[in-house]
């Protein structure tokens, strides 16, 4: 140690005291504005330092290679090789910047893990094709957020989980903050999933787990999403469905259509897709809408069932009694269509029409006048006086 350069005199244990303090106790080390922790270089306006631990306030930041992290305080654990970012935390990236309330970088391991609403903002080339077929390229802007986000720096490897969701927009220099939010509601592309590998190097992306990828003219889902930007390529994978609007040129009627198959393979700068195994392909003509529209389903099922009842009413009036037959059930329930004592009495003429006694024996109370029974002959009596 640097300690056996004093002379033990008066003056040199006054010195060996003070540098004894500023080890043993914490202070405030105002000269030391730069440490090293590796190949990492953090400063600060105000570091104090104790039991291996360095404390930055009044704002932080590392650099490290060409990136640069910032912070409004931080703590580095020198034993652990562990830098901790709080509150404000951005770390800039050539094309990329990261956001974050908590940042932790492990300088041995070249590692980031950033927690509390990640954002992830990256600007990138995007090759597609005008309603001519002609293609164009331009710069976009990709947004990620989840619920944390881990960096592996030596390979080049991003690794988001939980929540993921990540949005493309135009690229648009000079926005600002609000016109930005703005541009985001209304993406040209959108993807949902529970986790998210991007592979800087290999411009290679793989999503996970309950993947929802939605574009102008596509909606799909699957279990993993595959997506090779090198190679103009988006593969869905396990219980691979997609729903596309097309048409084969700027002049043609445009077409929905709906496959089902093991394997998707969608070219967004061509809108050209392919299905692999087990396929099941539908296409609807325009205005049609796949799996059937919710209203029209309720429409089919009460035009289903007015047609049913309408069948089982005109069956009910085939077996229902004519007109006779309803008055003589009539009559057998009486006035108050209960049988019994209270059924209505058939009139004297009814009487005689159904009756089966001999010409001669006329029931009682008919008005007076000449009656010939059903089937008999004229009475030859003389009428009564």
């Amino acid at each position: 140690m640097f300690f056996n350069k004093f002379v033990f005199s008066a003056r040199s244990l006054y010195v060996f005291v003070a540098v004894l303090s500023v080890v043993c106790f914490p202070l405030s080390l105002t000269a030391l504005t730069s440490i090293k922790a590796g190949d990492m270089e953090i400063t600060s306006k105000l570091m104090t330092f104790q039991n291996n631990l360095y404390v930055a306030r009044g704002g932080m930041k590392a650099t490290q290679k060409e990136s640069v992290l910032t912070s409004e305080r931080g703590i580095y654990d020198r034993s652990l090789e562990l830098v901790k970012a709080i509150d404000n935390v951005e770390v800039v990236q050539p094309g990329s910047v990261l956001t974050s309330d908590y940042l932790e970088a492990y300088v041995n391991e070249d590692r980031i893990l950033a927690k509390g609403n990640p954002k992830l903002v990256r600007i990138s080339d995007r090759e597609s094709r005008d309603e001519s077929g002609k293609l164009t390229s331009k710069k976009v802007r990709i947004i990620l957020t989840c619920d944390e986000v881990e960096g592996f720096n030596k390979e080049n490897r991003f690794l988001a989980k939980g929540n993921v969701h990540v949005v493309e927009v135009p690229y648009r220099e000079g926005e600002t903050e609000e016109e930005e939010k703005e541009n985001e509601g209304k993406p040209t592309s959108d993807l949902k999933c529970e986790t998210l590998e991007i592979f800087s190097n290999e411009d290679k992306a793989i999503a996970r787990n309950d993947v929802l990828i939605i574009t102008k003219t596509m909606r799909a889902t699957g279990d993993k999403a595959i997506y090779l930007d090198k190679e103009n390529r988006l593969i869905i994978v396990g219980k691979a469905h997609a729903i596309q609007t097309s048409r084969e040129n700027p002049d043609a009627q445009e077409q929905v259509s709906e496959l089902h198959a093991t394997k998707i393979i969608y070219y967004p700068n061509e809108d050209r897709t392919i299905a692999v195994g087990e396929v099941h392909a539908t296409v609807y003509p325009k205005g049609a809408k796949p799996g059937g529209d919710e209203e029209d389903t309720k429409d089919r099922k009460k035009k289903k069932k007015k047609d049913s009842e309408s069948e089982d009413s005109e069956e009910l009036n085939m077996e229902s009694p004519s007109d006779e037959e309803s008055s003589g059930k009539k009559g057998e329930k009486g006035k108050n269509g209960k049988k019994g004592k209270d059924f209505e009495k058939p009139s004297p003429v009814e009487e005689l029409a159904s009756s089966d006694a001999p010409p001669g024996d006329l029931p009682e109370g008919l008005p007076e006048g000449d009656y010939t029974p059903v089937g008999g002959e004229p009475s030859d009596a003389p009428p009564d006086e």
